[in-house]
């Protein structure tokens, strides 16, 4: 059995707002199923990381275009990092596993209990994937740091199925796929917010400036919608006035919602509950943990037919639209708006997720990291 895990997050794992909710999550459902947590922070280190992407990455900057490589990714975070895990290896040497909630880095050469590594994707599955160009120099220095972690690791849980597929065949460390994970503070009303949903007039996006072409897209569809029907409403959350250059009538920014607080968590729920669809069709990647809460939520959502989504729900999906084209996207958000059977729509995407609790997917993660342990 389980009894100790010391947890290594970029961030305070005790904090909601760290890595979408996840950390937070993760370990509190440890606690909850009786295991003592150890929490270690090997966030970079702050003036370290001021200083040497003021300076170092700027000159980089001028050298290599759309550089990626940043003090996270540099060999002084990578040998300062390794000093914080030897420490906390020495602090927690009865823990049963070391987790470390990053592929980046892991207790490799430096104990010889079990190694576990969560993550949702690699650097190098980044630039195949999402850059679609080879990294440079630096850049392939610190690829090779972290393969380097991720193969000496005793398992490895990806966050996404086509990650873990993509992963199997680079590794000979095991790399397996649970599931995924509705990082939601409660559990939904149905009939409070089917009531909600009956009434709503609101199109919801949630999503920071990585999602910045998914947001003009739907800015621009939205202009279309308004000026059929004025009745209708925008809401986004993570982006503020000042990035957009035009922001139209009634489309309203909230900035980024710290679930932390009680005013910005109250702020941002009341969004999700009241949307009448959630909306993120940036390519590639739609904001996938987002849109599994506002679908925990009854919200039906628009999004673009991204791998891991497909993977997760397959082309039938029922609790919304896909959007390929943004030229159509105001079409799919009318047609949604005016379906006679749109609550059915509600329920279907509540009833794609419900089973996607942290509770279950502890549950599996345990099973797994002691079938190692063995």
């Amino acid at each position: 059995m389980i009894r100790e895990i010391t947890v290594f997050t970029n961030g305070e794992s005790s904090e909601i707002s760290t890595w979408s909710n996840v950390p937070f999550f993760f370990t509190e459902t440890l606690i909850k199923k009786g295991i003592k947590v150890n929490r270690i922070n090997i966030y970079p280190e702050y003036k370290s990381e001021l200083y040497f992407n003021k300076y170092a990455v700027k000159i980089l900057n001028r050298f290599y275009k759309n550089n990626t490589y940043n003090y996270f990714r540099s060999l002084l975070h990578f040998y300062r990092t390794r000093k914080l895990i030897k420490r906390g290896i020495e602090k927690y040497p009865n823990s049963d596993i070391f987790l470390f909630l990053t592929f980046s880095f892991s207790a490799t050469g430096l104990t010889n209990n079990k190694i576990v590594q969560f993550g949702d994707w690699t650097y190098d599955y980044y630039f195949k994937y999402f850059n679609k160009r080879k990294p440079n120099w630096f850049e392939n220095n610190s690829i090779k740091r972290e393969n380097t972690q991720i193969e000496g690791s005793d398992l490895c849980i990806a966050l996404f199925p086509a990650i873990a597929e993509h992963l199997n065949k680079q590794f000979s460390t095991p790399v397996i796929y649970l599931g995924n994970v509705i990082n939601a503070v409660y559990k939904p009303d149905k009939e409070e917010i089917i009531e909600l949903k009956k009434n709503s007039n609101s199109i919801l996006f949630v999503g920071s400036m990585k999602y910045i072409e998914g947001a003009r897209a739907l800015i621009d569809a939205f202009k279309t919608i308004f000026k059929k029907n004025p009745k209708y409403c925008l809401h986004f959350i993570g982006f503020k006035n000042e990035d957009f250059d035009i922001i139209p009538e009634n489309v309203f920014c909230h900035g980024y919602l710290n679930k932390a607080v009680k005013e910005e968590e109250k702020l941002y729920y009341d969004l999700v509950k009241n949307a009448k669809v959630f909306v993120n069709t940036t390519p590639k990647w739609g904001s996938f943990s987002s849109s599994l809460e506002a679908m925990y939520f009854y919200t039906p959502i628009i999004v673009t037919p991204y791998q891991e989504f497909i993977q997760t729900f397959g082309w039938q999906f029922q609790g919304g639209f896909f959007c390929e084209d943004n030229t159509l996207l105001a079409k799919k958000i009318t047609t949604l708006f005016e379906n006679e059977n749109y609550l059915e729509t509600c329920i279907n995407a509540h009833n794609s997720v419900k089973d996607f609790t942290w509770d279950s997917y502890i549950d599996k993660f345990l099973f797994e990291v002691e079938k190692i342990k063995k």
